[in-house]
C-alpha cells in the first residue's frame, strides 16, 4: 500500500490520498481544491448510505419473522431478493396521510445485469434535492430548452455559493447518477437525463478553454 505523510489541509481543500501508479511510482498524500458542494467523500457518503440501507432490511428481516410473514432465502430464475424495508410515512400533494409500513422481504424481477453488483450511489434524498427545487422535474413532459433552463438557474446559484468548478460538477454528476440508477426502471427517463448530461459536459468544457 502508498504511504506518505498526510498534511494538514486549509478551509476549502480536502485531503487527497497517497496511491501507487500503474508505473509503482509512489504519488504523495497532498490537500487538493474541494470542488464538491456537499461536505465529506463521495465514498464516505455512499457507505453511510449502504450501512443504513443494511440497518433498514436487518430490521424489516426481524419485523416479518416476529409478524410470522414468510421470508424467502432464494429467488427462481429471473428473480432477485429484494431486502425488506421500512416505508417511511409522508403527506401526498393532497394532503392525505400516508403512515410508515413494513416491505417485506420478497422475490422480485432482476432489473440489473446478471453477475454485476448493486452500486450505492452517494445521494441523500434528504438533502440532495437541488434538481427539482429548481424545476429540473417531471422532466418527460419538458422540452429541451425548458430542461435546460432549469440547470442554468440551478448552476447560477450554486456558482455564487461554491465557485464555478463545483457548481459544474455537481449538475453534471447528480444528472449522470440519476441517469445511472434509471437505467433499468425508466430508459426514458434515463436517455433524456444522460442527454442533459452530456450537453452540459460539453458547455462546461468550453468554459473551461475560456478560463484558460
Amino acid at each position: 500500500m502508498a504511504i506518505s505523510r498526510k498534511p494538514s489541509c486549509p478551509s476549502g481543500h480536502i485531503l487527497r490520498e497517497s496511491y501507487r501508479s500503474k508505473s509503482g511510482k509512489v504519488v504523495r498524500a497532498r490537500c487538493i481544491r474541494k470542488t464538491g458542494v456537499f461536505r465529506g467523500k463521495a465514498s464516505e457518503k455512499a457507505a453511510v448510505r449502504k450501512s443504513q440501507a443494511a440497518a433498514r432490511a436487518s430490521m424489516a428481516s426481524r419485523m416479518s419473522a416476529k409478524a410470522g410473514l414468510p421470508t424467502p432465502t432464494r429467488c427462481p430464475t429471473g428473480l432477485t431478493l429484494r431486502a425488506g424495508y421500512t416505508r417511511r410515512s409522508y403527506t401526498r400533494s393532497s394532503g392525505t396521510r400516508v403512515h410508515s409500513t413494513l416491505a417485506r422481504p420478497a422475490c422480485i424481477p432482476r432489473r440489473g445485469k446478471s453477475g454485476r453488483k448493486t452500486k450505492i450511489f452517494a445521494i441523500d434524498p434528504k438533502t440532495d434535492h437541488y434538481l427539482s427545487q429548481f424545476g429540473y422535474v417531471d422532466i418527460v413532459n419538458k422540452d429541451q430548452a425548458t430542461r435546460h433552463s432549469a440547470l442554468h438557474k440551478l448552476i447560477a446559484h450554486l456558482e455564487a455559493e461554491h465557485g464555478k468548478m463545483a457548481a459544474w460538477n455537481y449538475v453534471i454528476k447528480a444528472l449522470n447518477y440519476r441517469a445511472l440508477v434509471n437505467r433499468n426502471t425508466n430508459r426514458q427517463v434515463s436517455r433524456l437525463m444522460k442527454a442533459d448530461q452530456r450537453a452540459i459536459s460539453r458547455l462546461y468544457k468550453a468554459e473551461k478553454k475560456k478560463m484558460m
